[in-house]
């Protein structure tokens, strides 16, 4: 898991669908907005459409974020980012789920 601080409050994603930006990969749908501070805020939405059962949904959402923190998104201004995966993730190795995510630019 990733800290805290690092975590975008379930308050702002509605903002974000809103009003974020977007981006597509192959293995996600990506909303970003700029935020306040330096570094960049995650948060993964893993639908029952994509997993049914919760135990292999909270394995893939914890792949994400292992991802998401390796990719070290560093910046001058930081982003919120809200991942969302797509059906074919479930195919792919954690190191296709890493190189997908780090081949994404803002």
């Amino acid at each position: 898991m990733i800290a805290q601080k690092f975590r975008i409050p379930k308050e702002h994603i509605p903002y974000l669908m809103k009003k974020g930006e977007e981006k597509a990969s192959d293995l996600f749908i990506i909303r970003y907005a700029k935020n306040d501070q330096i570094f960049c805020r995650y948060r993964t939405i893993v639908s029952k459409k994509i997993e049914k059962e919760a135990v292999d949904r909270n394995k893939l959402r914890r792949q994400i974020y292992e991802a998401a923190r390796n990719s070290d998104y560093k910046s001058e201004n930081g982003y919120d980012i809200l991942l969302i995966p797509k059906k074919q993730i479930l195919k792919k190795s954690f190191q296709d789920i890493q190189k997908d995510l780090c081949s994404i630019k803002f």
